[in-house]
């Protein structure tokens, strides 16, 4: 397998960055850079030189030896100064050696799976850990990096093969009679995991939204203020704002952090009738969106909250929008006004609560589909065995327990499917 070599860092210059490289042939580095050999594990200050002698860097090095390292292999790490310049003679001397690449996305991540550092579940908290943005997100990602996901996983899974290790033991005296409180603590041990899974999937919806945004519609009529909300909360020019009724055609969206809530906030188009076939499919595009939200922001200038009807199940807040200039016109409407910054504070505090209200009593495991459909097919699985007489056919019983625990499996560790693999992986940065 190739060594892999790539910036931890972006391309631009910085005050330090660290140069990282990975693989069975890092032995080679001291030879490359015409250094001496450093203690494994201690900061050493070498000086960094190229194929002809001439000085690189006056660098920080340390070398790792596998596989107690982030990727399971060696690892040598040079700490340089963030010149470009200095990056790109690193690079060249590394490039001209047999065996030597540049890393491709999330490829050290990759090894560190590869070689049973971390499972899959953590390489995905790894990503989500980067890229979080709020306190709830990074509550979120360290967990799952952490690994609290890989143990519910793995105890589910040595759950599914106790049970399936007494029923081949049951088979394997298949002559006798199965006890009848045998076969009663093997459904009630098989209910218990079941409902336990099933409640996993009820909280998965929260741990998304937790990673990719609730989201937050803004809906009302023409020029009742929609798009000076959206850019008063975002502190941006997001959306353009005159007195010309049907200004905003389509879909505006800013992501917003709501004390620790990500937030994906969305302008729509006025709501009206019209003989203009675009502001038409601005309209139907505005209550389509409302109709997929976590919440919907009604906003009236002057206290007329009728619109289209909405999904009953849709959360809905009334907001009298330009409170200086009109008294409340509608007892249950949260005034605002954002030319005088009024309610403004108080708006943000009622959607947290909203959103807060959301939160499953049981912990946030599953986060992404691929985690909810693989604990889908083993509750199939497992939902089968109780239609089946375990008396009569215990093999049918055993086969639905392996797929279960391979299923299972599947999330954290046991993928043969290439594309899998990729599909997590090219979504890291360059240098992870």
């Amino acid at each position: 397998m190739d060594t892999i070599y790539s910036s931890t860092s972006n391309s631009q210059k910085s005050a330090i960055k660290i140069i990282r490289i990975s693989g069975e042939n890092c032995q080679e580095i001291p030879e490359i850079f015409s250094f001496k050999t450093t203690r494994p594990r201690v900061a050493t200050l070498r000086k960094i030189y190229d194929s002809n002698k001439n000085i690189i860097d006056n660098a920080i090095v340390i070398f790792f030896p596998g596989p107690s390292s982030v990727t399971g292999e060696d690892i040598f790490e040079i700490h340089i100064h963030g010149s470009l310049i200095i990056e790109k003679k690193i690079y060249d001397c590394l490039e001209k050696r047999k065996k030597f690449r540049i890393a491709e996305r999330g490829e050290f991540t990759k090894r560190a799976f590869l070689n049973g550092i971390i499972d899959l579940t953590q390489a995905e908290g790894i990503n989500d850990l980067i890229n979080a943005e709020t306190e709830n997100q990074f509550k979120l990602s360290i967990s799952q990096y952490e690994g609290a996901l890989y143990d519910k996983l793995n105890s589910w899974r040595n759950d599914v093969i106790i049970l399936l290790s007494k029923l081949e033991a049951l088979i394997d005296f298949s002559d006798e009679e199965l006890p009848l409180e045998t076969e009663d603590m093997f459904k009630k041990k098989l209910l218990l995991l079941l409902n336990e899974m099933k409640n996993s999937i009820k909280s998965s919806n929260y741990g998304e939204r937790i990673r990719s945004g609730f989201v937050v519609t803004i809906i009302g009529k023409p020029n009742v203020g929609k798009s000076s909300l959206i850019n008063y909360l975002s502190n941006k020019k997001v959306a353009i704002v005159t007195d010309e009724a049907g200004t905003t055609r389509d879909i505006l969206e800013v992501l917003l952090d709501f004390d620790g809530f990500p937030v994906i906030l969305n302008d729509t188009a006025g709501l009206r009738k019209t003989n203009s076939n675009v502001e038409k499919i601005g309209v139907s595009r505005a209550l389509k969106k409302a109709e997929l939200s976590d919440l919907v922001l009604v906003l009236s200038d002057e206290g007329d909250y009728s619109f289209p009807k909405l999904n009953s199940s849709v959360k809905k807040i009334l907001i009298h929008t330009k409170s200086d200039l009109r008294k409340k016109s509608h007892e249950n409407a949260h005034e605002i006004s954002v030319k005088k910054h009024d309610g403004i504070k108080e708006l943000i505090k009622i959607i947290v609560n909203h959103l807060q209200t959301l939160a499953p009593k049981e912990n946030i495991l599953l986060n992404r589909k691929r985690h909810v459909q693989g604990v889908k097919k083993a509750i199939c699985a497992l939902k089968r065995i109780s239609c089946i007489d375990l008396d009569l056919n215990p093999e049918l019983a055993a086969e639905d327990l392996r797929i279960a625990a391979l299923e299972i499996g599947n999330i954290t560790n046991i993928i043969d499917v290439e594309e899998i693999l990729d599909d997590i992986f090219n979504n890291f940065c360059i240098g992870k």
